[in-house]
């Protein structure tokens, strides 16, 4: 928010809508799919991470900031074609901006060199990550490639933040810092006593230029990953609450036909494909002709491509 005088946001953290179109994904596939494990181990994950950053997030509320700071969250950015950047969670001053990648493992873990992975151990058990470290010299990179049309001269530090008290770092990062999400504030201080670089005006600019530039993150479909045929995948609307099928308005717990109708069509794309044609809104929906397919497909988050006869949709950025 903005308060008199000052520049103070705090952006509030969501619920990923991954985890909520998986949990859907789920009962449109018959109950004995091999791919039912690999959804809910991906809810797990995204279910951890997320409730990593949201303890880590109340411990940076505490933190003192001067007048002019702002706190983003789930960012994601086109750079280029192929290359994406996506970020937990950037602290922004006009002294400083911070990358926070906040990681929620527990048990004894090490940064593995040559070739860099993040390997854990627990329960007599040793699973190998990819390695944090490397994604966020990564990250650190693509911001600075995204930051410079605005020629903007700021220093940008990183942390690999660990949320779990359960977590013991055997062998840290060489390049990172890493810490614990209760001890972020004694970090984030230090760096809230250098002096600043950017004037408001630019600050005010630097805020504007991430919040216009960050889009909405659409995984890639669990078919590109996985075997999974359009026959697999129950068609019509989904219930979110229920989880049952339904033609009209949900009669168990109201919710309204027009909600479901947006929710199967995010069902498609995170389940099976990148783009989608009337014909197979048509059929997926249960919808009575093309004109509904299309006055439905015009007032949800998607994109024309091609004319009218081999016109398809895809996923319109925010």
């Amino acid at each position: 928010m903005y308060k008199k005088g000052e520049i103070n946001i705090d952006q509030p953290r969501s619920i990923p809508k991954t985890i909520e179109v998986y949990k859907r994904s789920i009962h449109r596939l018959s109950t004995q799919h091999p791919l039912i494990p690999h959804i809910e181990n991906r809810i797990y994950s995204l279910e951890a991470g997320y409730a990593g950053e949201t303890y880590v997030d109340n411990f940076l509320k505490q933190i003192p900031f001067s007048k002019h700071y702002s706190i983003l969250k789930d960012l994601h950015f086109s750079i280029s074609d192929s290359i994406y950047l996506q970020i937990d969670t950037i602290i922004l001053t006009p002294k400083y901006l911070a990358i926070l990648e906040v990681k929620n493992i527990r048990g004894k873990i090490s940064f593995q060199r040559n070739p860099e992975q993040l390997i854990r151990e627990i329960d007599d058990q040793i699973t190998a990550f990819k390695c944090p470290e490397q994604q966020v010299i990564r990250n650190t990179q693509k911001l600075a490639l995204l930051l410079h049309p605005l020629k903007f001269q700021i220093p940008i530090k990183s942390f690999i933040v660990f949320a779990s008290t359960k977590t013991i770092v055997a062998q840290p990062p060489k390049q990172v810092k890493a810490v614990m999400g209760c001890d972020i504030a004694t970090h984030i201080d230090s760096l809230n006593a250098l002096p600043d670089v950017l004037s408001i005006t630019k600050f005010q600019q630097l805020i504007k230029y991430l919040m216009t530039h960050s889009t909405e993150f659409v995984p890639k479909p669990l078919s590109h990953s996985y075997p999974l045929e359009l026959t697999d995948i129950k068609r019509g609307m989904l219930c979110s609450q229920c989880f049952q099928f339904i033609e009209g308005n949900c009669p168990t717990c109201g919710t309204l036909k027009k909600i479901m109708q947006h929710q199967a069509l995010e069902d498609w794309f995170y389940l099976y494909k990148e783009s989608i044609s009337n014909k197979e809104c048509v059929d997926f929906l249960n919808l009575k002709d093309k004109h509904m397919a299309s006055y439905l497909m015009k007032t949800s988050k998607l994109y024309p491509v091609n004319n009218t006869r081999s016109r398809y949709y895809v996923i319109q950025k925010r």
